[in-house]
């Protein structure tokens, strides 16, 4: 049985021993935000519960969004109205359910003379954005005459606008939604290891009954076995079906998405904004993320090895030359680039589309042999994917394993983490720091002073950023870490946010 409130380094070996000794349910292949709402709206139901990842949680494409939730406005263009319609009403769940993590942000979209919207048609377009969220967002969207623009957004070229629309959607810190998710699983019962590669798949007269897998860091074999097998391993998906059935056709398309991280002075606004790229009049969003503004994205068909993304000087480039473009008094170089990331968005085969008009809907498939695949899909309705899969998994259960499993989700309505409340302002840490550990951890930041106080941790990271020496401590306590990444990339920022990627504090963080 797991105890509730350890998720450290010592419960992973535990859990690691347990993968082996018992016969679960449900083994779900993938820690992303896909495979975390599996498990944990699976673990919820009932039913009992393995989850490994070959890397750290959100390692992949999970880590590597533009950090929103959002309805779609761009799908719009795309007459994608069911996914807009799931988005929306997904982005007002999480908002419920995860208000620490996912947040209201505001919008300015401007509406140019020569762009390829006229000022009607955005107004139209985002009153059909207001209605798909049933007229239940933050707000209804309002116009803005030119003088509004330049008050509310600094740095933005005006000369060639008429106006601009004024919107919301959310921002999330998408690792951390993916760990809050893991760790609800892991609340209710689910056993979970990082750090665990699936090497075969074991079958029993055709069928899929677990797996072998290997504990990536010592190389240790294990056996785990399950009436149930998921893939949600996103881009890996298509390598995975193909263990299992060689002939399986291939099913996602990746494309590559690059962003990069700028001080947020340098551009001069408070706003978030979308804006067209105008060399391929892409879609790109400007948004701010603490005392930085994220720009991206791009959006390339990638081939080769989906363990080594980066973004690249050709990407680089793209993205500053769009976004002195909009935002010309801002005058980004490549000096000015704190870092980058890249990802691969595990996009449903379209069947020669391009790669902007390529679905972000999700496809569910089960194999002969009875594994099933989700493939596609978006950060943002990650809860909806995670419940159709479970429901597809009850039934299954039901029918050829004669296990009653309560057919009814209760993500919907579930906190995925306690608030902090009023126990904020009692924590012993400067306002930036508070407001950093209230969003990173809710009531747990309690937890993280806890520590500050009994480790003299109180004190800086590093000194621009408002991370913590006790963040270290309540990570291998708390958050299953198990390399000095997994803190610096995912558990923190500290990788995107500090010039020196953290190189500074790595030897004493990884003693």
């Amino acid at each position: 049985m797991n105890n509730p409130e350890n998720f450290s380094h010592e419960a992973r070996r535990a859990n690691l021993q347990r993968l082996s000794q018992h016969y679960f349910d449900l083994l779900v292949i993938g820690g992303g935000i896909t495979g975390a709402g599996i498990a944990y709206d699976a673990a919820l139901r009932g039913l009992t519960v393995a989850l490994i990842d070959k890397g750290d949680f959100a390692s992949g494409t999970s880590s590597k969004s533009s950090k929103l939730i959002h309805g779609g406005v761009r799908y719009l263009e795309q007459f994608e109205f069911g996914l807009v319609f799931e988005a929306s009403r997904e982005r007002r769940t999480l908002l419920k359910i995860a208000p620490q993590l996912v947040r209201p942000l505001p919008f300015i979209f401007p509406v140019y003379r020569d762009g390829r919207w006229h000022r009607s048609v955005i107004d139209a377009g985002l009153w059909l954005y207001d209605a798909l969220a049933l007229f239940r967002n933050v707000d209804r969207h309002h116009m803005l005459a030119r003088e509004q623009v330049r008050a509310a957004t600094r740095g933005i070229d005006t000369r060639n606008i008429t106006g601009a629309a004024y919107y919301y959607d959310a921002q999330v810190d998408d690792a951390r939604l993916t760990l809050q998710t893991i760790r609800a699983a892991h609340r209710h019962g689910a056993v979970i290891a990082n750090y665990v590669g699936v090497d075969a798949f074991v079958k029993k007269q055709g069928r899929v009954i677990g797996v072998d897998a290997r504990e990536i860091t010592r190389g240790k074999k294990i056996s785990i076995r399950a009436r149930v097998v998921v893939n949600a391993t996103g881009p890996w998906s298509d390598a995975l079906a193909q263990m299992d059935d060689a002939h399986a056709p291939p099913r996602l398309r990746p494309t590559k998405g690059a962003h990069i991280f700028v001080a947020r002075e340098r551009i001069g606004t408070d706003t978030a904004a979308t804006f067209p790229s105008f060399q391929d009049k892409r879609i790109m969003f400007l948004i701010p993320w603490g005392k930085f503004t994220i720009i991206g994205t791009t959006e390339s068909e990638f081939v080769g090895d989906y363990d080594r993304i980066y973004a690249d000087a050709r990407e680089v480039d793209y993205i500053l030359a769009a976004t002195n473009h909009a935002f010309p008094l801002a005058q980004l170089t490549r000096a000015d680039v704190i870092s980058t990331y890249a990802g691969l968005r595990p996009l449903v085969n379209a069947n020669g589309k391009d790669t902007t008009r390529t679905s972000r809907e999700h496809l569910i498939v089960e194999s002969a042999s009875g594994l099933i695949t989700i493939a596609g899909g978006k950060l943002t309705t990650f809860r909806a994917m995670a419940e159709q899969i479970v429901d597809r998994v009850g039934k299954k259960l039901q029918t050829d394993f004669n296990r009653a499993v309560k057919q009814k989700s209760a993500t919907a309505t579930q906190l995925l983490m306690e608030s902090n409340g009023a126990s904020a302002a009692r924590l012993p840490f400067d306002e930036e720091i508070v407001d950093h550990l209230s969003r990173a951890y809710g009531a747990n930041a309690a937890r993280v002073a806890e520590i500050a106080r009994a480790n003299s941790g109180a004190s800086r990271l590093i000194a621009a950023l408002p991370y913590v020496w006790a963040e270290v401590d309540y990570a291998l306590e708390n958050e299953m870490v198990v390399t000095l990444t997994d803190f610096l990339a995912r558990r923190t920022h500290i990788l995107n946010e500090d010039r020196d990627h953290g190189i500074e504090i790595a030897p004493q963080v990884a003693a």
